[in-house]
């Protein structure tokens, strides 16, 4: 047999550079070290909590027997979890999910795969670990410096607890949904009129854009991310409806589902997203948005087209865009969309591992097409850091590759295509989100 890409001395020498780039992770949902700490028990199932349950309910798992192998209060034994598994996980075990999952366990734990014999060893490993150095050991064995996080589990648009050695974190964006109760309680501002809610929208940007790294919208998970421009009369118009559909002159906060019953709540959420773009834009602050597949199983891909976007890079030429998962499956639009315009940015944070292949080739292409600074390389995008190593590896070893074959084509140098893996890997996100400069202030405040 001849030899593999894997086996070439080349590819081995731009995988070995690799491993001395210090990588900037631009996306993550991890479990913070003090929300680890609070599980009683972790066991094998913690690994089934995000994307493999996917896929295993996609071959055809009942959501329910997901549920429960994943859930870390189950009084369900590892056995007893792996016998309701074992049958679709054998269905599953192809994927890239599941590959990132084994890669895990085999470096982190020494454990080659699930077996009837090795659940119950795996448990008591992934229980026995100190919780509160976790995360950072980890991230160093995958040579990992930072993660950009937005934790879902904490405090509402911004976590109150900084962990300035392993995370620096987003703006969420509550704002858009319309969760108008947690926001007003939280923000201690009652809310009788748009421009109450446009005062809470204002008192987070004004108080954590400084320290946060980017402004994250997720709103293809619900609705189509069009988003057009609304006048602030018809936007009032709405959010009154909303008010006196309730009766009230004056409410501490309005629960997100009675804007059901205005006329025209799209158009609501429409105004809202442009008015936190201009104030991301005030702050110098990044606006990343979700683009491409959902996670989890029967969302509509339709309306997450990077195109419906176009509107809003051509009104803010000077707001920073970043554009998530390199919108696959309509990842061809995307490269279009960032040749053209100097304020898009393309970031492959889970593409690694929804569809190596696919990333393989738009990493070929990207490089072909747009200019170098303008790729983000990784983001793990985990809710538990183990996947984020499985996904890192595949990330590296695919990336490898790539570069690799520049190389033999005669398009790159082996210099220059270390030189990228650099860019991709780190400098481009340290400049890109002021890293150093966050590093510091974040780390000052305790």
């Amino acid at each position: 047999m001849g030899e593999t890409m894997h086996d070439s001395q080349l590819f081995k020498r731009i995988r070995s550079e690799m491993d001395r780039i210090r990588i900037l992770d631009t996306h993550e949902h991890l479990y913070f070290p003090h929300q680890l700490a609070e599980m009683k028990k972790i066991d094998f199932g913690l690994l089934f909590t995000h994307y493999t349950n996917s896929d295993l309910i996609s071959a055809g798992m009942p959501p329910d027997q997901m549920a429960e192998v994943g859930n870390m209060s189950s009084k369900l034994s590892p056995a007893e979890k792996w016998r309701l598994l074992k049958p679709w996980y054998a269905k599953a075990w192809n994927t890239a999910y599941c590959e990132s999952i084994r890669i895990a366990m085999r470096d982190l734990f020494g454990i080659e795969d699930l077996s009837d014999k090795t659940v119950e060893p795996l448990s008591v490993k992934m229980n026995s670990v100190n919780r509160r150095t976790w995360t950072r050991e980890v991230f160093d064995r995958a040579h990992i410096d930072i993660a950009m996080e937005q934790n879902l589990w904490t405090d509402i648009v911004y976590p109150r607890r900084r962990y300035p050695d392993i995370f620096l974190c987003d703006l969420a964006d509550p704002f858009s949904n319309l969760e108008i109760a947690p926001l007003s309680k939280d923000s201690g501002i009652e809310v009788a009129s748009l421009a109450d809610y446009l005062r809470i929208i204002d008192h987070y940007f004004d108080r954590f854009a400084d320290e946060a790294t980017a402004y994250k919208i997720s709103r293809a998970y619900s609705r189509p991310i069009f988003f057009a421009e609304v006048e602030r009369a018809e936007a009032e118009r709405v959010f009154d409806e909303c008010l006196r559909a309730k009766d009230r002159s004056s409410v501490k906060g309005i629960p997100a589902a009675d804007f059901a019953e205005a006329s025209s709540p799209l158009r609501l959420e429409d105004f809202i997203i442009h008015y936190c773009i201009r104030s991301a834009g005030e702050h110098n602050l990044p606006v990343k948005i979700h683009t491409g597949i959902q996670d989890g199983n029967s969302n509509d891909v339709t309306r997450s087209r990077p195109s419906l976007l176009i509107n809003l890079f051509m009104k803010y030429p000077n707001v920073k865009f970043d554009i998530y998962h390199v919108a696959w499956p309509y990842s061809d639009e995307l490269l279009a969309i960032a040749k053209q315009f100097p304020n898009v940015w393309v970031d492959f944070c889970w593409l690694w591992i929804i569809n190596p292949p696919a990333a393989r080739r738009y990493l070929h292409e990207a490089l072909e097409t747009i200019p170098v600074s303008k790729i983000h390389g990784f983001g793990g995008d985990f809710f538990f850091v183990e996947g984020s190593y499985g996904h890192c590896m595949i990330a590296k070893r695919e990336i490898a590759r790539v570069l690799a074959e520049k190389v033999e084509e005669g398009r790159f140098t082996e210099e220059y295509a270390v030189s990228v893996a650099r860019l991709i890997l780190r400098e481009n996100a340290l400049s890109h989100f002021r890293i150093e400069e966050k590093r510091k202030l974040v780390a000052s405040r305790g």
